[in-house]
């Protein structure tokens, strides 16, 4: 079958990878390799004969933008399947049924040309209609090898390039598998996060299973404070030795976190136990009183202890590098403008904040704030007791800090309602165990627990919008109004009138987006 030539815009340019699969999982793995690169207003044509596999690629694509569980039926006689869920959405198309190209007109495929990523099977069928491709894939049946698929991929070299850099990087990692006694093991991607790390599940033939972690350092930032980029300033892990580090130091310490059956920090490779995948965000069927009360032990469990030694201090610094996220994203998102000298203003009052909250007599041992102690983050372990319910995963970010952070994170959780009556309950649980009747000890945790509702809260609304605009990611969007009741919440408490002034001064109605 001829393929249709790539735009006129890549002539000259185009290259081309070659990839043999031996097994389908090894052509979905290719096609998530492609799905990683792939934007907006890309077209994609997949060419091959009947059982070449065409289908099976496409669902690779959709599945790693749209979530493992997401259902791909062929569109062989609706003709066009749209996930308009995706980020981008995707347009499915199989022309193999089409009775005249003009009816790719009536499809809505045209239309939907500069907004979705177009996959679109049997394009010669409308060759005088549809724009040239983007990405040509073209699959192949192997004579005497009917599992094995031969796959050639066209595109702009720089989408080859990065083909490659995944092709070397799988090769590092099927060596290391090997290596670690887990070779012949099925494969099966799992929903990753908003970061660059990539998660598998691991299954053999015995049924252990096991969850690789696949973290590959990647290029830092630009420079935007005193020559540091935000993760540098932040003290966000950029690599595999501080993921694992945390988990050995809460291993230590009588925590639930998954043990690392191998490891390869150079690399960025770890095997990992496997915790499952129940969590609050998506399992209805947890008892949610149960899980708030084995949380807030572990965070009590967690607190007896000094922080880790070779954690950074969640100071000042940290804080208002953190809450700047919300005026340098948030506010433009909603047409806000402030000035320089406002700016300023802002974040030296939670520089001001940050450092309080690590200098007051009840920080003075100061613990492990683990900073993303909330719902996907909480797997759910019903065949373990107490606090080991509770398993701790995505705790590279760990900084030795004021321990009320991590309570405001699991009760101010960004992805899930938590009921008034549960907070509290939950609250007092904590405050009770931990303070009984020194009343002075909860007034200063109160006011801590306001400050850092409100700084979390602040920093996740503007890196929602972050993942929005710069990383094409608009599904966190829909949970801006949770996290702005947060900080309407906890904003009336008196240790931030400096900031609920600042922004009555300088960015009134920012907090309610009726207002847009």
């Amino acid at each position: 079958m001829p393929a249709i030539g790539l735009k006129a815009s890549m002539a000259g340019r185009q290259t081309h990878f070659e990839f043999n699969a031996a097994e389908e999982a090894a052509t979905l793995r290719l096609a998530g390799w492609l799905a990683a690169q792939a934007k907006a207003g890309w077209l994609i044509f997949l060419n091959g004969d009947l059982g070449a596999g065409k289908t099976a690629f496409a669902r690779g694509m959709v599945r790693a933008k749209c979530g493992a569980a997401t259902r791909v039926p062929s569109p062989s006689f609706t003709l066009l399947q749209p996930y308009e869920a995706c980020t981008p959405p995707i347009l499915h198309s199989d022309l193999y049924r089409l009775a005249d190209a003009s009816e790719v007109e009536e499809l809505g495929l045209l239309d939907a040309l500069d907004s979705h990523i177009c996959i679109v099977e049997w394009a010669s069928r409308a060759a005088d209609i549809l724009p040239p491709a983007d990405v040509q894939v073209s699959l192949s049946l192997v004579e005497g090898a009917p599992e094995t698929r031969q796959i050639r991929i066209e595109a702009a070299p720089e989408i080859i390039a990065s083909l490659q850099a995944a092709q070397a990087r799988d090769t590092a990692l099927q060596d290391y598998l090997a290596k670690s006694g887990w070779g012949d093991a099925v494969r099966a991607e799992l929903a990753g996060d908003a970061s660059t790390r990539r998660y598998e599940r691991l299954s053999q033939a015995d049924g252990a299973t096991a969850v690789l972690m696949d973290w590959a350092k990647g290029p830092d930032g630009p420079p935007i404070y005193d020559g540091k980029s935000y993760s540098q300033v932040a003290h966000l892990a950029e690599a595999m030795p501080a993921y694992c580090a945390m988990v050995d130091w809460l291993g230590a310490h009588g925590l639930s976190s998954p043990a690392i059956l191998a490891r390869d920090e150079t690399q960025g490779f770890a095997l990992m136990e496997d915790f499952g995948d129940r969590h609050i965000a998506k399992d209805a069927s947890l008892d949610r009183v149960v899980f708030y009360r084995e949380a807030v032990s572990t965070l009590l469990h967690l607190h007896q202890f000094p922080a880790a030694a070779f954690l950074a201090p969640y100071d000042g610094a940290v804080q208002a590098v953190e809450a700047d996220l919300f005026a340098h994203w948030y506010l433009p998102y909603r047409d806000i403008a402030v000035s320089e000298p406002a700016r300023q203003a802002w974040h030296e009052i939670w520089q001001h904040l940050g450092d309080t909250l690590v200098s007051e007599p009840l920080a003075a041992s100061r613990v492990s704030v683990l900073r993303d102690y909330h719902s996907v983050n909480l797997l759910w372990r019903a065949a373990a007791q107490a606090r080991f319910r509770v398993g701790l995963i995505d705790v590279q970010d760990a900084l030795a800090g004021h321990a009320a952070y991590d309570l405001a994170s699991l009760l101010c959780d960004a992805r899930v309602d938590v009921a008034p009556l549960l907070q509290a309950q939950a609250y007092a649980q904590y405050c009770d165990t931990r303070f009984a009747q020194d009343a002075t000890a909860r007034e200063a945790f109160d006011a801590a627990y306001a400050i850092c509702a409100v700084q979390r809260n602040l920093k996740i609304a503007g890196i929602f919008v972050r993942l929005c605009e710069r990383d094409h990611k608009p599904g966190y969007l829909k949970h801006l109004p949770r996290v702005l009741g947060y900080i309407e919440t906890h904003l009336h408490h008196p240790a931030l009138a400096p900031v609920a002034q600042w922004l009555e001064t300088h960015a009134p109605h920012s907090l309610v987006l009726s207002h847009d």
